[in-house]
């Protein structure tokens, strides 16, 4: 655990050497951010949804970016990328779990761009917020717990999909399609609430609205406290899924290890 925390802790200080690169990110993220009060505004004002205010929709813009900035990983290109120039032979012979390596390193990376995002997103939306409904502390609780464990659910998909490299040696193709599952069945650009009924009865079977819909759903208290625990099992039985899986590939992976250049 120790060896953990300490790449954790390395990767949290090497994202504090790129300042200019965070302050150009929180530029970026209050334009977005903006851009989507306006945009939702607009659309709310029309009628088109009557059982969503606009602060409902605010808080979940601004828990979102919180989600997407958490859930932000970039393992699968990593992986691609040392198998295509070899240094994936140097990354074995750590004496931590590779895996558990690139998790400790991808938490201090997302830690670091989600204070950095949100709290400017945060203090900006104190403006807007006149009105909201906020969550009690059993919906925080079971708010954090699924967020955690929308947190490794989202890592273990893209590492799974990274272990395609393996065979691949480029999974480009498979991230572009992974993003757009993510960005049609996790609510991460329209919430589920504005979809038809057969795409969401399809998310329900995905693992993607569990990463950062769910989470979402639960902080808005748009989820029953009495069936919080539903989408939780839920994301639990594909986290357990998709670990069996990922070390089970990884296993027959490092059997039939072929690399470019060394």
């Amino acid at each position: 655990m120790k060896k953990y925390l300490t790449v954790f802790i390395k990767s949290l200080k090497s994202e504090l050497i790129y300042r200019w690169a965070a302050l150009w990110g929180m530029v970026g993220a209050v334009l977005g951010f903006l851009i989507q009060i306006f945009l939702w505004q607009a659309l709310l004002s029309t009628g088109v949804r009557n059982d969503t205010s606009f602060p409902d929709m605010l808080l979940y813009v601004l828990i979102n970016s919180f989600m997407l900035q958490l859930t932000r990983t970039d393992v699968a290109s990593i992986i691609e990328n040392t198998m295509i120039d070899g240094a994936i032979s140097m990354e074995l012979l750590r004496p931590i779990s590779y895996k558990g390596y690139m998790l400790a390193q991808t938490l201090g990376k997302n830690i670091y761009g989600s204070l950095t995002a949100t709290v400017p997103l945060l203090l900006l939306s104190l403006f807007f917020l006149s009105g909201a409904a906020f969550p009690n502390v059993a919906h925080i609780l079971l708010f954090t717990l699924s967020a955690l464990l929308g947190i490794a659910l989202m890592f273990e998909v893209t590492y799974l999909v990274g272990l395609t490299a393996f065979w691949l040696q480029r999974c480009w193709f498979i991230r572009f399609y992974l993003n757009g599952l993510r960005s049609i069945f996790g609510g991460t650009m329209v919430p589920l609430w504005f979809y038809p009924e057969f795409l969401i009865t399809l998310s329900y079977w995905l693992p993607f609205r569990y990463m950062t819909f769910e989470p979402i759903n639960i902080f808005l208290m748009k989820t029953p406290l009495e069936q919080a625990w539903i989408p939780i099992l839920a994301a639990l039985m594909w986290l357990v899924g998709l670990s069996i899986a990922d070390n089970l590939i990884w296993r027959a992976a490092t059997k039939k290890l072929a690399v470019n250049g060394g």
